[in-house]
């Protein structure tokens, strides 16, 4: 199936639409950038739970791209959209049966929106979490679109937080992305602030507390940048900002300047 798919995901990407708006009405095919069912720093453990919208959509295929491998011949889970919501809680560890990181990948026959919550027990009782929406593969940064598709995503450098960078792949060839980090004022930021990941096939990789490529020190306003340097593929990005003392989190998508 996720052979059959890889024509649809290019051409998709390539469009040049108002992704916003696309959002706004609902969509047929795109990611949950990040979900999880597994431990993490400062005594974290993360389960993501999952909600379906229909609009006009009968079913849904899902699926899971665990982080750092070539996903390309993942199968996937249908859905049957029989109600206007469908809720799924724990998608990673009670749906797909597995545990990890990752990101889902979703196509459906109609249109959807789809949001998620990744959260995790509070210290002291209850549970902080962010809430993820799923992004139209249509908003994707797409190779050779230069530094004004480039996806961008502004964060504080402070102590008392961490700062986690995923990059996610929606095509079905390796990829290599270029990840800079600058001040408020446009430089480069000091440290090793430029450096390249390389992401297999449909893969996901989110490089945690990256922040600690930096001195030492708070800084505001830093700009993280993240673009394809391959000739082809297209990608999406977030940054997830955790307080190491209570593990609550903000989520941000990456955006680009031009469509």
């Amino acid at each position: 199936m996720r052979r059959r798919l890889i024509l649809v995901v290019a051409c998709l990407a390539l469009v040049p639409v108002d992704g916003m708006s696309q959002a706004a009405s609902g969509h047929l095919e795109g990611y949950i950038p990040a979900v999880a069912n597994a431990e993490g720093l400062f005594d974290s453990s993360w389960t993501t739970d999952v909600w379906i919208y229909q609009q006009g959509a009968s079913v849904i295929h899902l699926w899971f791209n665990p982080k750092g491998q070539d996903n390309t011949d993942g199968q996937s889970m249908v859905i049957a959209l029989d109600d206007p919501v469908v809720q799924i809680t724990d998608i990673v560890g009670s749906f797909f049966e597995t545990e990890g990181v990752g990101s889902v990948h979703y196509l459906a026959d109609g249109p959807v929106t789809v949001v998620s919550r990744t959260w995790t027990p509070g210290p002291e009782g209850g549970a902080y979490g962010q809430t993820i929406p799923g992004i139209p593969v249509a908003d994707a940064s797409f190779a050779g679109s230069g530094q004004g598709g480039a996806l961008r995503m502004l964060i504080d450098q402070k102590s008392d937080a961490r700062a986690n960078l995923g990059v996610v792949y929606v095509s079905p060839v390796a990829v290599t992305v270029a990840v800079e980090i600058f001040t408020a004022d446009g430089q480069p930021a000091p440290g090793d602030s430029s450096f390249d990941v390389n992401i297999s096939a449909f893969g996901m990789k989110q490089l945690n507390d990256v922040l600690t490529r930096l001195p030492e020190g708070e800084r505001e306003g830093l700009i993280v940048r993240v673009g394809i340097t391959s000739a082809e593929g297209a990608i999406l990005a977030y940054l997830s900002k955790v307080n190491n003392t209570t593990n609550d989190a903000s989520y941000q998508e990456g955006f680009r300047f031009a469509f």
